[in-house]
C-alpha cells in the first residue's frame, strides 16, 4: 500500500482537534501523509506545537460570496502546490468550498464526511429546497466519496440519489469507550447536576436550555446546571452570547465552565446530560454522556433520535419548546432512582452501536482502497 498525502479540511480547528484527531493520528500511524487546513484559531499554535502541519486560510462559517471566494482561490493554490491525492473535507460551508476548489485544482480523490446534512426539517420550504439542491449537485459533480455519519442521511442520500451506492457508506459515529465510562455517585434529588457541552450558538439550543432551567430553578432551587463549551467570536454569535452572559449573570444556579478538555471528569461528576440542538448530524457529546452513564435529554431531531431511545436511556423533547425541556428535567428531579436504570441502558447502547475503532477501521479501510488504486 503506497502512503498517501491526505489534507483534512474543516472551518476551524477545533473539528480537528476535537472531531478528527482519532481519524488524523489513524491515519498517520498507518503512514499516510496528513495535513489540515482551516481558519486561524485558539487551538492552531499548540497543533501546530505538536507537529501537525496546519494551513490557514480565511474561511467563514457562513456563505459569503466575496470571502468565499477568497477562500476557494487560495484553497486552490495550495492543493496544486502540495500535490494532494486525496481532500477530505467537513462541516457545510468548508465542505462546499472545498470540493469547488478540489474539483479545479483536480485533486483526484474528494472525500467528504456529512456530519449533519445542513437542510433540516425546520427550515422553511424555499431555504431547505435550495440546500438539499446545493448538496445533491455537489455530491454528483464535485464529491468521489459521500461518508454519512447519520443513518436518516444515509437514507436520503440514497434514496434520492446522491451518489451511485458504490460511493455512498454509512459511516456513523464512535467514541472512546476506554476512556468514557460509567462511575459510581450518590445522586441527590434536590441537588441534581445537570450538564450541557456544545458550542455557544443558537442552533445548540442553548438559549432555550437557559429559559427552562430558569424556569425549573423556581420550584428547584438547589438543582444547578453547568454549561461546557466556548462562546463563538464570529458575528454571528454576538448576539446568542449576550444573552447566554446574562443568563449567567442572572442565576447563580448555572455554571458556565468554558471549553474542558478532561470531559471524562465533567461527565462523571454530573447526573443528568441536555443537548437541545436544532440541527445536529450524530453528535458525539450525546456518545460521550450515555458511555459515561448519564441519561441524556435531547431534541427529537436526525441524529439524536439514533442514539436516544426514548423512555429507554433518556428522553427526547420537540424542539425550541423550553417548557419541555424543563417537564424532562423536573421527572429526573422527581424519579432519582432512573438515572442510575437509563444511564446503565445508555452504556449498553454505545458499546453495542457505537465503539470508535469500528467508525476508523472503516474508514481506514476506504483510503486503503484509495491507496492500493482499487477504486478510481
Amino acid at each position: 500500500m503506497a502512503p498517501l498525502k491526505i489534507l483534512q479540511f474543516c472551518a476551524v480547528d477545533m473539528t480537528a482537534d476535537v472531531l478528527l484527531r482519532p481519524l488524523i493520528e489513524s491515519l498517520k500511524a498507518e503512514g499516510h501523509e496528513v495535513d489540515v487546513a482551516c481558519a486561524y484559531g485558539d487551538r492552531t499554535d499548540r497543533l501546530r506545537d505538536e507537529g501537525w502541519v496546519i494551513h490557514t486560510l480565511p474561511i467563514d462559517r457562513k456563505f459569503s460570496p466575496k470571502r468565499n471566494l477568497q477562500t476557494i482561490q487560495e484553497l486552490v493554490r495550495l492543493l496544486r502546490r502540495e500535490k494532494y491525492d486525496a481532500i477530505h473535507v467537513h462541516t457545510p460551508v468548508a465542505a462546499a468550498l472545498g470540493r469547488v476548489a478540489a474539483r479545479i485544482a483536480r485533486t483526484p480523490h474528494i472525500l467528504y464526511t456529512a456530519h449533519g446534512f445542513y437542510f433540516h426539517e425546520r427550515m422553511g420550504r424555499i431555504a431547505y429546497e435550495l440546500v438539499f439542491w446545493l448538496e445533491k449537485s455537489l455530491a454528483a459533480l464535485a464529491t468521489d466519496w459521500l461518508l454519512l455519519q447519520s443513518e436518516e442521511d444515509y437514507s436520503l442520500a440514497k434514496t434520492r440519489h446522491f451518489k451511485e451506492d458504490e460511493r455512498l457508506m454509512h459511516l456513523g459515529n464512535g467514541i472512546d469507550l476506554n476512556r468514557f465510562y460509567p462511575t459510581e455517585k450518590h445522586i441527590s434529588p434536590e441537588h441534581l447536576k445537570f450538564l450541557f457541552v456544545g458550542r455557544l450558538v443558537q442552533e445548540k439550543g442553548i438559549l432555550d436550555l437557559l429559559q427552562a432551567f430558569d424556569e425549573l430553578t423556581k420550584r428547584y432551587p438547589n438543582a444547578t446546571l453547568t454549561i461546557a463549551g466556548e462562546l463563538m467570536t464570529s458575528e454571528r454569535d454576538q448576539e446568542t452570547a449576550k444573552q447566554v452572559e446574562a443568563h449567567l449573570a442572572k442565576n447563580p444556579q448555572i455554571h458556565y465552565a468554558g471549553f474542558v478538555r478532561d470531559t471524562p471528569s465533567l461527565f462523571a461528576a454530573h447526573d443528568v446530560f441536555l443537548l437541545p440542538s436544532y440541527r445536529e448530524g450524530l453528535p458525539r457529546s450525546i456518545l460521550e454522556a450515555m458511555a459515561s452513564g448519564l441519561p441524556v435529554i435531547a431534541t427529537d431531531i436526525r441524529g439524536c433520535r439514533e442514539e436516544v431511545t426514548d423512555g429507554e436511556t433518556g428522553f427526547l423533547v420537540p424542539v425550541g419548546r423550553p417548557e419541555a425541556l424543563t417537564l424532562a428535567m423536573r421527572w429526573f428531579i422527581e424519579h432519582p432512582e432512573q438515572c442510575y436504570s437509563f444511564g446503565q441502558r445508555g452504556r449498553e447502547v454505545v458499546e453495542e452501536k457505537f465503539d470508535e475503532t469500528k467508525i476508523l477501521s472503516r474508514q481506514l479501510h476506504l483510503f486503503a482502497q484509495i491507496s492500493s488504486r482499487e477504486v478510481g
